[in-house]
């Protein structure tokens, strides 16, 4: 079984507004997010929140997850990967996957096809325009180095000093949500349901 952590604690400064509750396609960034994971069926989520908690609680309060609480959130991505590895260490998970709240262009499909290449590999990450990227899947070797990260530094040294790691390609993972125009060329590139 695989867990799925999904990052959604920053404050969005570069945006102006909660990145989490901006609506793309009737919902928020977050809700979409995490209902592609609940719809990926790879395992239980957990939502890792701080800045903008109670909203974004709300948002999410019919689905089946479990919130962590960032209490650290202003330090940066490396406490929130900190906090979703350490709740996930109590999960009988052999991997997670980490996902981002502003990439609405990524698919529960994507996340089936990260679990089912990690066969035997530690990391198996998105790939586009030769870049690793998230999501990506993380076996339970890597739970312990995940959990010590702390400030602004993410996981792309880790992902990048693993010379086993699977990419796989999807373009549409470098689309994700920093500013309202990259919403505008969101909205521009992807048709309506």
């Amino acid at each position: 079984m695989t867990g799925v952590i999904l990052l959604a604690a920053g404050e969005s400064a570069r945006l102006g507004q909660p990145k989490q509750l901006v609506e793309w396609k009737g919902k928020p960034l977050l809700r979409h997010a995490a209902e592609t994971a609940i719809n990926s069926g790879i395992g239980p989520l957990m939502v890792v929140l701080g800045a903008v908690d109670q909203p974004c609680r709300d948002c999410l309060s019919d689905l089946d997850l479990t919130v962590i609480h960032n209490p650290e959130w202003k330090q940066g991505m490396g406490s929130s990967i900190a906090a979703g590895m350490n709740a996930a260490r109590d999960l009988p998970v052999d991997g997670v996957v980490i996902m981002l709240c502003d990439q609405p262009l990524v698919t529960s499909e994507l996340l089936r096809e990260l679990v089912s290449a990690s066969g035997g590999h530690p990391i198996v990450h998105a790939s586009f325009k030769g870049q690793a990227g998230p999501p990506v899947w993380f076996s339970r070797e890597y739970f312990g180095r995940l959990g010590a990260l702390s400030g602004n530094a993410g996981a792309k040294a880790v992902i990048l000093n693993e010379p086993n790691r699977i990419p796989i390609d999807f373009p549409d993972a470098e689309w994700d949500v920093d500013t309202l125009g990259d919403l505008a060329a969101l909205d521009a590139k992807a048709s309506p349901d």
